[in-house]
């Protein structure tokens, strides 16, 4: 009988490894399967991404903002029509004697409410009766003074941007950009319009458009000063 319940309990504990045996090999297969699931899930949706810096450089390079690019199709599609529609600049002087402020809110442009730089975006014709320094001026009526003057130099300021009425900052992502439409607009001017008036002599007949500023509206100048756009010979 002693034999019996040897035999027995040996045969008790050995069903007892088998069972945690088996059990553990149940434990491990189904840590096995989570592993590989967990695997498959992050290859296919990794958490992070590693890119190289010559990588990271070319995709920042890629969506920074070209002004060049920008400016080139603005110039052709918007502003040109823009300007065909502007303000002759004749009809611009006699609404600003008459009442400059009202004018400035009907026709003209202001970086804020507050600011006392008004811009328009205007067109005209008129007669080249000087060109001194660098200073083109234009009178707008035979025999008459120069009412408008092109300075040839360098071009700075916002006037383009300002006077189109066509670009908001909100519509950038940051001021810097919107910064950066004014210096390519101004480097548009000088390498595309001003160049046409190298050679200019007194007498010519000239057509024109572009943008005029005010640096205060209460004090509007004999001669407006203008930022060119268009020029065109007669």
């Amino acid at each position: 009988m002693l034999e019996n319940l040897v035999t027995t309990a040996a045969n008790n504990s050995s069903d007892a490894v088998a069972d945690v045996q088996h059990s553990s090999m149940i434990h491990r297969y189904r840590w096995g399967i989570a592993v590989l699931v967990s695997l498959g899930f992050f290859m296919a949706f990794p958490p992070f991404y590693v890119v190289s810096l010559h990588d990271a450089q070319e995709q920042l390079v890629a969506k920074a903002f070209n002004a060049k690019t920008y400016v080139e199709e603005f110039w052709q599609v918007r502003l040109l029509g823009a300007v065909e529609q502007a303000i002759d600049i004749v009809e611009l002087k006699t609404a600003l004697q008459e009442d400059s402020a009202a004018t400035v809110e009907r026709l003209g442009h202001r970086l804020g409410l507050g600011s006392l730089t008004a811009y328009f975006l205007v067109r005209g014709l008129g007669v080249v009766t000087s060109v001194e320094d660098g200073i083109v001026g234009i009178a707008l009526q035979d025999g008459g003074r120069s009412e408008v003057v092109i300075d040839t130099g360098p071009v700075f300021g916002n006037a383009i941007r300002e006077a189109s009425g066509l670009l908001n900052i909100s519509e950038f992502a940051n001021g810097q950009d919107f910064n950066a439409l004014s210096s390519e607009l101004n480097r548009r001017v000088e390498e595309m319009v001003l160049p046409r008036l190298a050679n200019i002599g007194v007498g010519r007949t000239v057509r024109f458009a572009g943008a005029v500023e005010l640096p205060d509206i209460s004090e509007v100048p004999v001669a407006l000063r203008l930022v060119p756009v268009v020029i065109e010979f007669l």
